[in-house]
């Protein structure tokens, strides 16, 4: 009786280590950051429209999506990319009276910055708005939208106060 008692305690403390080492990796798994890649957007019009624009980003800066993060608001979706080659933050409004009291149905250019210089920037800033110009139709999104830092900062990250510009597409 005293073998068969010793049996079963080492049997449950086999037990009770094998259960304490699975526990924390199944709790590592859950306590993960929450993802910021393009399956958080729910819309499927606006993840085509984000989609194409990860494209663009990727064919002509070489854009990783691992520099690119999305994220969903009640009101709409953004972008914002972290690439040194071509940076741009953008938001695709999808109710009325939101930013700045724009309509709905917008894609709004909030920032673009480089590593590049100045006249590169411009030049890339161009073909990126001839690109947003014909996609916005192609998508059904009805406004394209810039905002300008009316402020001069040392910052280009920081804008106190903008002026929005918005062109009615079709």
């Amino acid at each position: 009786m005293t073998a068969l008692n010793n049996i079963n305690q080492l049997l449950s403390r086999v037990k009770n280590i094998f259960v304490r080492k699975a526990t924390p990796a199944t709790n590592a798994a859950t306590s993960a950051e929450p993802p910021t890649d393009i399956s958080v957007v729910s819309d499927s019009r606006l993840k085509a429209a984000l989609a194409d624009i990860e494209k663009y980003l990727a064919d002509y800066f070489g854009t990783p999506t691992t520099k690119l993060q999305y994220k969903e608001y009640a009101n709409g979706t953004s972008l914002i990319s972290e690439d040194a080659t071509f940076a741009v933050s953008l938001v695709i409004l999808t109710t009325p009276n939101g930013a700045f009291k724009l309509p709905d149905n917008v894609l709004l250019l909030g920032g673009v910055t480089s590593t590049n210089d100045v006249k590169w920037l411009a030049a890339e800033l161009r073909k990126f708005t001839n690109f947003l110009m014909q996609l916005c139709p192609k998508h059904r999104i009805q406004h394209l939208a810039f905002a300008f830092d009316k402020t001069e900062s040392d910052n280009p990250r920081f804008v106190k106060e903008a002026d929005v510009t918005c062109i009615r597409l079709y």
